[in-house]
């Protein structure tokens, strides 16, 4: 209530004697602030649109109202206060890198890196204007300029492990599969619980041929996220491609046990049956995955269950 009370006395004074209400806009900015600082993005939003309120032209106001909107998901209200702080002070770097980001996150990809080459002339040093085009020119595809800003975001913060994982992900898309993993590995040492990298790295090791790699990677995933049926899905293919398929059968079974109507699950474990010469629980699980609407299914059922298939259509009628 105070602070409405300043906030009345200012602008009454302002208008009749042309005073400065700055003061006041500062309270509520700090408010906004520390409001923002805390977590508590709409009592910061209301902090903020108080101090835009008592001072129209403070460019710091309507950065900090943009940058609590883009917390909040709103990112195309957030632009619009970005372009209003950037028409008060053009030179504002840190508001075009915040209008570049909103813009990133609704896939204005050019307006974007429009506005992270402007953040960049003004920010030359600041690692997450760099990340952020990066990732903007691989969704453009400019794969080699995103490899370089990648690689002056790791030169400007070396301990950021995401840059690693989004620079791996990129060499593996130019398949460069050993560049790829050796930035997963750093991203690891990193932080080695993240799920992403270890998916990443042992995705590579498969397609280089390092089945058994592979399988470390998506077993030490399964540890931090043992109720993720991917993983298992993953690790099975795996352990398939090496022909070691009862053990496949496990994890197709661990994921039938988390899911009970996986259908590609089903007709991974028939097809391993059928290859370990088990073709009534083979043939048992193709038509299962086949009723349940995977229809890959039936030209394995076709190949190898026409028996089973005609005694399952006569029980039916």
């Amino acid at each position: 209530m105070k602070n409405y009370f300043i906030l009345l006395i200012c602008l009454v004074l302002a208008s009749l004697l042309n005073l400065d209400c700055s003061s006041a806009s500062s309270v509520y900015y700090n408010e906004g602030t520390k409001a923002y600082n805390g977590g508590n993005y709409f009592l910061a939003l209301e902090g903020y649109s108080k101090a835009i309120h008592a001072d129209p032209n403070d460019a710091l106001a309507y950065y900090g109202r943009a940058k609590t909107k883009s917390m909040l998901k709103e990112d195309k209200a957030a632009i619009d206060d970005y372009s209003i702080a950037l028409l008060l002070n053009p030179d504002f770097g840190e508001a075009y890198l915040g209008k570049g980001i909103s813009e990133l996150l609704i896939e204005q990809y050019e307006l974007a890196l429009n506005d992270l080459n402007k953040a960049i002339e003004l920010l030359p040093e600041n690692e997450t204007a760099f990340f952020s085009r990066a990732y903007v020119k691989s969704k453009l595809g400019d794969p080699e300029g995103a490899l370089k800003d990648y690689d002056k975001a790791s030169q400007l913060k070396p301990d950021d492990e995401r840059i690693y994982i989004n620079r791996g992900n990129v060499k593996a898309d130019l398949d460069d599969h050993l560049g790829a993993i050796d930035d997963f590995t750093t991203a690891l040492e990193l932080d080695s619980t993240d799920v992403s990298a270890y998916i990443n790295r042992g995705t590579d090791k498969g397609i280089i041929g390092d089945y058994e790699g592979a399988i470390k990677d998506f077993t030490a995933a399964i540890s931090l996220e043992p109720d993720n049926t991917d993983l298992y899905f993953m690790r099975g293919e795996a352990k398939n491609m090496m022909d070691n398929y009862s053990e496949a059968i496990k994890d197709f079974t661990h994921i039938l046990k988390i899911s009970p109507n996986d259908a590609k699950a089903y007709y991974r474990r028939g097809l391993d049956y059928i290859a370990l010469k088990n073709k009534k629980s083979g043939c048992r699980d193709l038509l299962k995955a086949g009723d349940l609407g995977f229809y890959d299914s039936y030209e394995a059922i076709n190949k190898y269950c026409k028996r089973e298939r005609v005694l399952k259509e006569k029980r039916k009628k």
